[in-house]
């Protein structure tokens, strides 16, 4: 046979029976929106009760969170953040979703609230008021807030 034949032959038979080309592609397995964000929050933020307000506000953790009507809520951005667990999953909400007592009242307002409330004890009473609440909160799984009646802050 020709030299030539057998040469074709010998580099059709490989690329026939080598690899075939590799081609990439990321294809991401879960598609994120804009709206889906993560907060990192380890352990439970320690609360105050705002009686007057209706629900509860954290104090001195990484980020502001608001708990009432059974959900968790970040304001962050301009955007207001839900969930049912203070470690997440957290989705955007719109402004008409949020409860009533929180939408009355703007965050600015709530902060302003937090402030004033915190002012009125001395720092040894908030260290043993939510010393006392994190004890009562350390075997809980966190699914429920703190509340009048689950042992947040009330006068």
């Amino acid at each position: 046979m020709n030299r030539g034949i057998l040469m074709a032959i010998g580099i059709a038979g490989g690329m026939w029976c080598g690899p075939g080309p590799v081609a990439q592609a990321n294809i991401p397995l879960a598609m994120s929106s804009r709206d889906d964000v993560s907060f990192q929050i380890e352990s439970r933020p320690d609360f105050m009760y705002l009686d007057d307000y209706g629900f509860s506000v954290s104090w001195g953790g990484p980020y502001d969170v608001i708990f009432a009507d059974d959900a968790y809520f970040i304001h962050r951005g301009g955007y207001w953040y839900r969930s049912r667990d203070y470690r997440g999953p957290w989705g955007r909400v719109r402004d008409l979703d949020l409860p009533m007592a929180v939408r009355r009242h703007g965050w600015d307002d709530i902060d302003r609230r937090r402030q004033m409330e915190y002012r009125r004890h001395d720092r040894g009473f908030w260290d043993e008021r939510f010393r006392q609440d994190r004890e009562r909160w350390r075997d809980h799984d966190g699914r429920q807030g703190p509340g009048p009646d689950r042992g947040g802050y009330r006068r």
